[in-house]
């Protein structure tokens, strides 16, 4: 468990593990991809964002899902937005991989 202590900073998580519907034995994100107008198939598990402001934090962490995981986490780094994407590995192991300060850049896993 990670502790956050924020100083004129807020966080905002988005991902698809709470909300998600499950057709013909396939899970789906409540996320929709733009290009395809149809949910997600291949994002992260979730993306954490510490930006200014909630609303800053809440935009990016959803932008970051539906971008390709290495274009967001180079857009993230271009930034400078401390931002964690949880990514799911083929044996159904989580990793995090940290951008920014505050997540680093080493890669651990999760569960």
């Amino acid at each position: 468990m990670f502790v956050l202590q924020l100083q004129d900073a807020s966080v905002a998580t988005s991902g698809d593990y709470r909300h998600w519907v499950e057709v013909q034995g396939r899970k789906l994100s409540h996320t929709m991809d733009p290009h395809r107008g149809a949910p997600l198939l291949a994002a992260p598990a979730s993306v954490t964002v510490v930006a200014r402001t909630c609303a800053e934090a809440d935009a990016w962490a959803t932008a970051f899902m539906v971008l390709e995981p290495e274009k967001g986490k180079a857009l993230a780094a271009q930034l400078r937005l401390d931002t964690l994407f949880l990514l799911r590995d083929a044996d159904g192991s989580t990793r995090g991989v940290g951008v920014g300060d505050l997540f680093s850049e080493q890669t651990a896993t999760i569960a």
